[in-house]
């Protein structure tokens, strides 16, 4: 066993130098796909930012030298014109990936990407429709992940005991047991646990009764007009204790809660969008871990969200596009590392989907970041950040 470990690392002592240099004619040209929904803000943002990586790359030289060039769709916020498009760019050479804005167009070119062998790094969170997937990863945080990053927030916070407010659904079941699940870890018990009918607008025992509990925090659940309605009840029984919410609702592709009925909730979000505007950058400035371990990294990639009209601003959905757009470039040098040959495109896609997976985890604006095996989102909780809603969207709490 020995001897083959030694000759092992001889072999990649002695192959590392020419790994290190490809050769120009590992590759004539890599394509890489963006589709957006451009009719959105949030979309356009996304073009736009896609737009300026493109460039920056450009101007770089490239990957090695070889040119990258990024082919950019937009889908008009339909799923089915999604899926079109990606299958468009993929019979033009992708050979990864970047959409979409709305959960339900990921969704669609997930099932195209598994197809086709193509890897899809999607900036919305979603499931996709089968399991386990393969080829398809989110890079924004699913409700397990928010959940993780709540309670270690709570717990960095010192609370000992959380409350959860939600309506009579199984995400809010799930919810319950996760928060059990987690707060077991670090010492934090869920003191109350009340559920209301889905739909009800008026929760006068059930609030109430959280409010009593006197927890650390309430965290509240559900859809946009289920965290209205949580926030708001709690407000009127006294409760004036921090709530966290579920970030899913404010992605694009529905109508998100009103800023002014939910102001003050904290939700959990990349940290590049807890560094936008000037309190963010002031908070970075006096704290090197300001919005978690990835705070460097995040700094980083908010200056250059800054610099495209309308991508801080939209940084919950445009982080993830400039992280998972750097992600495959980093793929791109491992495969021209080591000469993949680029005659057989199959071939190609699968060596970048390897060296996706196969990359450490990597600390962006969108958080810290691990593509792996059997797992749809990249997202570690650890390098998340919370987030406070404002009348006018999130900023640093």
């Amino acid at each position: 066993m020995r001897r083959l470990v030694l000759t092992a690392s001889l072999l990649a002592a002695l192959t590392a130098p020419l790994l290190l240099l490809p050769t120009a004619s590992a590759a004539s040209e890599l394509v890489v796909g963006l589709i957006a929904s451009r009719t959105l803000a949030p979309g356009a943002a996304q073009t736009l930012v896609g737009t300026a990586w493109a460039a920056e790359v450009r101007a770089g030289g490239g990957v090695f030298g070889v040119p990258v060039k990024l082919l950019i769709a937009d889908d008009g916020g339909d799923p089915r014109r999604a899926a079109e498009l990606a299958e468009r760019q993929i019979a033009n050479g992708a050979l990864a990936l970047v959409c979409c804005t709305t959960a339900a167009a990921s969704r669609a070119v997930a099932a195209v990407a598994e197809t086709a062998g193509v890897t899809l790094l999607a900036p919305a969170p979603f499931e996709p429709a089968s399991q386990p997937n393969y080829w398809a990863f989110s890079l924004a945080p699913s409700d397990t992940d928010a959940l993780a990053a709540i309670v270690a927030d709570a717990y960095r916070d010192g609370r000992s005991s959380l409350a959860l407010l939600a309506p009579d659904l199984p995400l809010s079941a799930a919810a319950s047991d996760q928060l059990v699940a987690l707060g077991a870890i670090v010492g934090i018990r869920l003191v109350a646990d009340e559920r209301y009918p889905a739909g009800q607008t008026e929760l006068r025992p059930e609030a109430l009764l959280v409010a009593s509990a006197r927890p650390g925090a309430v965290v509240v659940w559900g859809f946009a007009d289920d965290l209205e309605t949580a926030v708001s009840a709690l407000r009127r029984r006294g409760y004036e204790g921090d709530t966290y919410g579920r970030s899913l609702p404010f992605y694009p592709g529905g109508e998100p809660p009103t800023g002014a009925r939910v102001a003050g909730m904290l939700v959990a979000a990349p940290p590049a969008a807890a560094l936008s505007g000037d309190r963010g950058l002031a908070r970075s400035l006096d704290d090197p871990e300001a919005v978690g371990p990835c705070t460097a990294a995040a700094i980083k990639d908010a200056a250059r969200l800054a610099a495209v009209p309308g991508a801080a601003r939209n940084a919950l959905v445009t982080a993830p596009v400039l992280a998972g757009l750097d992600l495959i470039r980093s793929a791109f040098e491992q495969v021209l590392a080591l000469q993949i040959p680029t005659s057989d495109e199959g071939v190609l896609r699968q060596a970048v989907r390897d060296a996706l997976v196969g990359l450490p985890p990597t600390c962006t604006g969108a958080g810290s970041l691990d593509l792996e095996d059997g797992r749809a989102s990249a997202v570690q909780p650890r390098g998340l950040a919370l987030v406070e809603v404002t009348q006018t969207g999130l900023t640093a709490p």
